[in-house]
């Protein structure tokens, strides 16, 4: 397979590897609402990936990411301004991490223009693997108006949109649709439709209208199942009992017939033609019954207009319409799926995971983390109706937790950083044993119990003092002396002197530190 080659690939292909594991600090006072395992994450997203790899490494069903697109214009809040070897040299390793954190079953939507899409789509065979792409997808998001209409070249309107699966033999697709027009095929209809199939008769539509004084919005809305079309079936891609009821039907054109089919539509000939039924091209969108039409490679009803002001924030230039991010979940996850956006610019992933019941990942290393998606996502708990928020019946609810990177976890050596204090290590075990902020942190051994579950750390002298006998190594005097719980306990130290008999009988499970930390 060809593979893409600029310069500094390969300062790029070991840039990932070389990320230090940083802590994740909960901040109580960005933090909003009730649910503790949505995230949002200020800072660099290279090391905040890195930062959520042992914890959340195949667990995230859906990533959505907005890159900057390197196309010279200079946004308020992102150097889109990068020379393009460069941009290829940021885009690799953050490739190469969402892909580490991807579910088997996951799959990946990355938003792009046509200056670096072509590189983009290179660059992911070769992370993703060729045979896992699955679509290229194309936005309109304006029209040739205004200035545009004066462009010296084809006008541009749209950007693009690329998908990759982790595992495409994996990977499930739930088809989508979208609402459109009268289809004016559909002409025909039954006059006598609750009578047996064999007696049904058959009337110009549009002679039926205008006799009974009905519009066709009314119509479709009343009896869709009355409203049908003769359709010439394809002869060699249907079943031998079909192809003998064709034939029969075309020997008799005046008989009605049908096949009769357990689990699927039965199937009714006319003449050799099969009758197609409005009802079947309707779906219920937005809470509307409305004809609807499968939504394919071709988004043009993403509407761009006015979205810079959407969920209160104003973001210009690169921002997404909030319909656009919820198409994007309905084709690939279910409800309590986790997603992630590592380019979360003014929020809107998270918005919409919000919204429609999915658990969420976003990370922003710009001031508008705090400026932008903080204020935004308080409005979206406490039940905003901006974006997609009336199509859901969204009535507010839910919450996040708000993160900062911190110190790293090891040092060049491997050993535990010396300026990681205790409160910080106690914060990354818990966060890696139970997928929990410490937030109630006391200086305790004890870090606290979760799911019948004790957790202590040893580190530090926490106990007061750091010689073997004295705090940092799990021996009979100190185990007697940690906070009691008649239950399992789970127990980080330097050393133990407790041999594995006594721990069985005392139901502990040692830790040594730092090997047994997660983030190594």
């Amino acid at each position: 397979m060809p593979i893409l080659d600029w310069l500094n690939k390969n300062e790029a292909i070991n840039t990932a590897s070389k990320v230090p594991y940083r802590i994740l600090k909960a901040n109580k006072e960005l933090s909003y609402g009730e649910n503790n395992e949505n995230m949002i994450i200020k800072g660099d997203n290279l090391e905040a990936l890195k930062a959520l790899l042992p914890y959340y490494k195949g667990q995230v069903k859906c990533i959505y990411i907005d890159p900057p697109y390197n196309t010279g214009n200079a946004f308020e809040h992102y150097d889109d301004n990068l020379e393009h070897s460069k941009w290829l040299t940021l885009i690799y390793p953050r490739l190469e991490l969402l892909r580490e954190l991807l579910s088997e079953d996951g799959s990946i939507w990355i938003s792009i223009d046509e200056k670096e899409g072509h590189y983009l789509k290179v660059l992911c065979d070769e992370v993703f693997g060729r045979n896992n792409f699955i679509i290229q997808t194309t936005i309109q998001r304006g029209a040739a108006t205004g200035h545009k209409a004066i462009n010296p070249a084809p006008v541009q309107v749209c950007d693009y949109m690329i998908c990759y699966a982790k595992n495409k033999s994996l990977w499930t697709y739930t088809p989508v649709y979208k609402e459109r027009s009268y289809d004016k095929a559909y002409n025909q209809i039954i006059l006598n439709y609750d009578d047996k199939w064999e007696n049904w008769e058959f009337t110009s539509l549009k002679n039926y209208l205008q006799a009974n004084d009905i519009k066709i919005e009314q119509a479709v809305q009343k009896f869709p199942e009355k409203i049908i079309r003769f359709a010439q079936p394809d002869y060699n891609g249907v079943g031998k009992e079909t192809k003998f009821l064709i034939d029969l039907s075309k020997a008799n054109p005046d008989k009605i017939y049908c096949q009769k089919r357990e689990g699927l539509q039965d199937i009714y000939l006319v003449n050799g033609n099969r009758i197609l039924f409005y009802k079947d091209k309707m779906r219920i969108i937005n809470g509307k019954l409305v004809t609807a039409e499968l939504v394919t490679n071709i988004w043009d009803d993403m509407n761009y207009q006015g979205i810079a002001k959407e969920g209160n924030i104003t973001f210009k230039k690169s921002k997404k319409p909030e319909a656009q991010v919820k198409r994007i979940f309905e084709m690939s996850t279910q409800k309590g799926d986790l997603v992630l956006d590592s380019f979360l610019g003014s929020g809107t992933t998270c918005a919409v995971a919000q919204k429609m019941g999915r658990k969420y990942i976003g990370i922003e290393m710009g001031e508008h983390a705090i400026t932008h998606c903080v204020p935004r996502m308080k409005a979206v708990i406490d039940g905003e109706q901006g974006g997609i928020s009336k199509t859901l019946n969204w009535q507010g609810g839910g919450g996040y937790t708000f993160y900062d990177l911190g110190e790293t976890v090891f040092d060049e050596n491997g050993n535990i950083n010396k300026n990681v204090d205790f409160k910080t290590l106690a914060s990354h075990i818990w966060f890696s044993e139970t997928k929990t902020p410490l937030l109630d942190f006391e200086k305790s051994p004890l870090l606290g119990v979760y799911n019948g579950t004790a957790y202590y750390l040893l580190y530090n002298g926490i106990l007061g003092d750091k010689k073997p006998d004295g705090g940092n190594v799990l021996t009979q005097k100190i185990f007697d002396t940690l906070p009691k719980f008649d239950g399992k306990k789970v127990i980080y130290g330097e050393a133990t002197r407790i041999n594995e008999e006594k721990r069985k009988i005392n139901n502990i499970t040692f830790k040594q530190t730092p090997y047994d930390i997660k983030a190594r």
